[in-house]
């Protein structure tokens, strides 16, 4: 089952994303699909909801590529980490067209039920690249700690998988210190962020992750949710 599960979130991303065959999401998605994607202002709803999605992504990227990097699965959860590529053609969420070419990476947590997936959170970074070193790392969640000082993170959703584990989790704190530029706004704040980790000999030897950014900038005002 949990390879099932797994070819079930491949087909999503190969032949809707990737290819755009609308008539695929009927045989994949339940009716009562719900899709959180942290860069939109709203949740998408049903299957109707899921082609509108694939069509705004795809009028913004028409070549985009995904391609499946790693995923685990547990009972009816997978978790997959994804890149992307693709040419910014089209306006997307409020942001006009480059012409640029786009690497995303990617986080998906997808429940599946009746063999088909039944609710999905994603989350993406739209600049790939190395791994940040740690110290530029540590200094970042000090300054995080100081925008935010009341910050609180609880754990939304886990799984594992021989040595590989992922976790779904949700972060609030109040605005109270200069972030990015911004100055404090005394707004409670929230995002949500994922992680995948390999794990050897009871150590994190490796790590990805995935943070709302875009969430976070709309919420203090960098950005103006799309019209």
């Amino acid at each position: 089952m949990l390879e099932d599960n797994k070819a079930l979130v491949r087909r999503w991303l190969e032949e809707v994303l990737t290819r755009g065959d609308h008539e695929r999401v009927g045989e994949l998605f339940a009716g009562n699909y719900v899709l959180h994607d942290s860069s939109f202002p709203q949740d998408v709803y049903g299957l109707e909801g899921l082609k509108r999605y694939v069509a705004a992504y795809r009028f913004a990227f028409p070549d985009a590529r995904f391609a499946v990097e790693d995923q685990i699965a547990q009972g009816d959860k997978v978790v997959s980490r994804w890149s992307a590529k693709g040419t910014h053609r089209g306006e997307f969420l409020g942001i006009a067209p480059t012409g640029e070419e786009v690497t995303v990476t990617g986080i998906e947590f997808d429940h599946v039920a009746g063999g088909k997936i039944e609710e999905a959170w994603v989350g993406y970074h739209p600049f790939a690249g190395p791994t940040p070193d740690p110290a530029l790392l540590e200094r970042g969640f000090a300054t995080l700690h100081q925008a935010f000082p009341d910050i609180r993170i609880a754990e939304a959703d886990s799984l594992r998988e021989g040595d590989k584990a992922a976790f779904r989790w949700l972060m609030g704190g109040t605005h109270r210190g200069e972030f990015l530029g911004v100055a404090p706004t005394g707004e409670w704040i929230e995002a949500m962020g994922m992680d995948i980790v390999r794990i050897a000999e009871g150590e994190i030897v490796e790590h990805w992750g995935e943070f709302d950014v875009m969430g976070m900038l709309r919420q203090l005002g960098v950005i103006e949710p799309p019209g």
